[in-house]
C-alpha cells in the first residue's frame, strides 16, 4: 500500500524543500519538474509521467519551469518487521484506576446537602 499526495507549484523557479523519508518517489504530472537532491551530482528534470526515487534522508529541493506544474509524492508503506509485530501484540500495562475517598460525615460540605 502507498500514500499519494498531489502538489501544485504556483510559482516558477521558487523551490520548496524537505528531507526525504524512506520509500518516497516523485512523479511529475503536469509541466516539467526540477529536482535538486542532496548527494546527486547534477539536477534532475522530470517530464510528465517520469518519476524519481528519493534517497532516504536526503534534502530535496523541487521547483518547476512554469507556474501550475503538478507532481505527486508517493510514499511506500514500510514493511512490518517481526519486532514491530510483536510490539503490537504485547499487552500494554493499564494505569491504576483513580481512587476517590470514601464518603464520610465531613467529606461533603453540609451547605450542598441543605436545599
Amino acid at each position: 500500500m502507498q500514500e499519494l499526495r498531489d502538489y501544485e507549484l504556483d510559482q516558477a523557479g521558487t523551490p520548496v524543500s524537505w528531507r526525504a523519508r524512506p520509500g518516497q518517489r516523485i512523479v511529475a504530472r503536469d509541466g516539467n519538474i526540477w529536482l535538486t537532491v542532496e548527494g546527486q551530482r547534477g539536477d534532475i528534470w522530470l517530464a510528465p509521467g517520469q518519476s524519481f526515487d528519493l534517497p532516504e534522508g536526503a534534502w530535496v529541493w523541487i521547483s518547476a519551469d512554469a507556474p501550475g506544474a503538478r507532481f505527486t509524492v508517493a510514499q511506500q508503506s514500510a514493511p512490518l518487521s517481526w519486532r514491530g509485530l510483536l510490539a503490537l501484540l504485547r499487552p500494554r500495562p493499564r494505569p491504576d484506576p483513580i481512587r476517590l475517598p470514601e464518603p464520610s460525615a465531613g467529606w461533603w460540605p453540609a451547605r450542598h446537602l441543605s436545599r
